[in-house]
């Protein structure tokens, strides 16, 4: 596709080139453009086929404008589902870390009661053993040696408690390995929950972990994603500017079009150089249509773009009338900026200037010809949005002082329209 649209703006190059020099022929060799109608005509079709090829430039460029900003659209929303996803994936981490945290805890507490449990299955152990031991002594007693302790009995007391005394002692071993086993059992189920805590960390560890690994594809697919939007957008940026450099080849520069325009006014001066101007201006829309948009001055506070006009924004179609009366000297179109334009010459002012307006951006091709003379108020065209123009406007400059005699003190230049004409 590249190939294609770098192919067609080379022949619409080639075309242009032709119209510029025919422009500049006419201009430097031709008589006046209003004493020239026939060729005039013939170069106002040229260039009416050349601004249907520059509305189509336009066109492209416009899309491929909206192409560039569509991909760096998904390049940053890439970037900003990546930049979520890295957020998600720490607090993911920090989870994980927390989980494993408590899973070591978790697991270290069971080995102590594991420990413990050990230990309170020796002490059932030994007094389980002990208490076997006594109550074979005891049951010896009571078999062969009963004779022997009683003997041994100094009074009646403990004759009588013998019996309960070897009682208690079994009671008391009993009670106590009772509560050893309880003790123990007690231990067992602090070993039981610790261990359901332990599983259950264990299942959330694994779900956490496979979170980990599926955010980590996830993320891996998007920076891809992401690497391709960034191509994209590159191609995209490339492709818009080849045709900006097309469209703006297309264009004539400002050089070759102050010079046209200088020619023009030199053409007027040297068929009407008797042609005297009272300095009257009036607005050229009607009061109450339009409002100012831009002023004549610097667009930007470094002062590398200037504007050399007021412009009167206004709906399409809203008459446009003379500023003054004059003849004029060109009305067509101008590939380098004006679109379809007016250019009126008033003639000398007391201050020994000569003075010229200029009409661009109109809808279509103005309503007057070259030469005609109009006084002021004549509707000379409509208010357009033709050449290089953002929105319907009716961009106005003041031209003083013509070149006839090669003077640089009195070389035309564009001043501001709001010292003579009315903005209101």
């Amino acid at each position: 596709m590249k190939k294609k649209v770098h192919s067609r703006f080379v022949r619409g190059l080639s075309m242009m080139m032709a119209s510029l020099m025919l422009c500049l022929i006419l201009v430097n060799t031709a008589p006046p453009a209003f004493a020239a109608k026939t060729s005039v005509e013939a170069l106002q079709q040229q260039l009416e086929q050349y601004e249907e090829k520059l509305k189509q430039d336009k066109a492209a460029l416009q899309a491929m404008k909206q192409n560039t900003a569509d991909a760096k659209k998904r390049k940053e929303n890439l970037e900003g589902q990546i930049g979520t996803l890295k957020s998600q994936i720490g607090v993911l981490l920090e989870s994980i870390a927390t989980v494993q945290n408590d899973l070591s805890n978790t697991q270290k507490a069971i080995e102590d009661k594991e420990g413990e449990i050990a230990l309170k299955e020796d002490d059932i152990h030994n007094r389980r053993e002990n208490f076997k031991r006594r109550m074979a002594a005891m049951q010896e007693m009571h078999d062969a040696g009963a004779m022997a302790m009683l003997a041994n009995v100094s009074n009646l007391y403990q004759l009588l408690t013998f019996s309960e005394v070897l009682q208690d002692i079994a009671n008391k071993d009993t009670e106590i390995l009772e509560q050893f086993r309880t003790e123990k059992a007690e231990l067992e189920a602090i070993k039981a929950d610790l261990e359901a805590k332990k599983a259950e960390m264990e299942q959330l560890n694994a779900e956490l972990t496979k979170q980990k690994s599926a955010m980590n594809k996830k993320r891996d697919e998007l920076g891809v994603a992401l690497k391709d939007a960034g191509k994209d957008l590159e191609e995209a940026a490339a492709a818009q500017k080849e045709i900006q450099d097309q469209v703006d080849s297309d264009e004539l520069n400002y050089e070759a079009l102050q010079k046209q325009i200088e020619a023009q006014i030199n053409s007027a001066e040297g068929a009407h150089g008797d042609l005297s101007f009272n300095g009257t201006f009036g607005c050229p829309l009607r009061s109450g249509s339009f409002r100012i948009s831009s002023l004549f001055g610097p667009r930007s506070l470094n002062g590398k773009k200037y504007h050399y006009g007021v412009d009167y924004a206004a709906a399409a179609g809203t008459p446009i009338y003379a500023a003054a009366d004059g003849y004029v000297t060109y009305a067509g179109w101008n590939s380098g900026g004006y679109g379809n334009y007016v250019l009126i010459y008033h003639g000398k002012m007391s201050d020994g200037n000569t003075y010229s307006t200029l009409y661009a951006h109109m809808l279509e091709t103005p309503c007057v010809t070259a030469g005609q003379y109009v006084t002021r108020g004549t509707q000379i065209g409509k208010v357009g949005n033709t050449g290089r123009s953002q929105g319907n406007h009716l961009h106005l400059e003041l031209w003083q002082g013509s070149n006839m005699n090669n003077s640089v003190a009195n070389k035309a230049k564009r001043i501001n329209p709001a010292q003579f004409i009315p903005m209101k």
